[in-house]
């Protein structure tokens, strides 16, 4: 590498700057492992759960009574069935049917022309 000042100059300029690059590759790599990414994920992740969670708070201490009142309609609207069962008294619709006596259909009695079964 004797030659002239200017060419040695430059070839330490190429040098510094080939180390710098493989530098700034080498973090690039270390960035984008697939354990950071997901990291860098998660952690995003739990910023954003806790922002609507700190909004979420400042809305209910603003309107207690409004969010109240949503909490109890959706309540309600969940527990309908449970409830109509309670106050109707009815057998749950849900329930097998008696299985019948035996293996002949059983008729209904035939109607008369008036509609009434004999």
């Amino acid at each position: 590498m004797s030659g002239p000042p200017d060419i040695s100059l430059a070839e330490a300029r190429v040098k510094a700057a080939r180390a710098r690059m493989l530098f700034t590759l080498g973090e690039v790599q270390d960035r984008l492992k697939p354990s950071h990414l997901a990291q860098d994920a998660v952690e995003g992740a739990v910023r954003s759960f806790a922002s609507v969670a700190r909004k979420g708070r400042e809305a209910v201490r603003g309107r207690p009574l409004t969010v109240a009142a949503i909490t109890g309609a959706i309540g309600l609207v969940m527990a309908r069935g449970w409830i109509s069962d309670i106050i109707g008294g009815h057998r749950n619709k849900h329930e097998t049917p008696e299985t019948p006596k035996g293996l002949k259909r059983q008729r209904k009695p035939a109607k008369t022309a008036k509609g009434h079964s004999k």
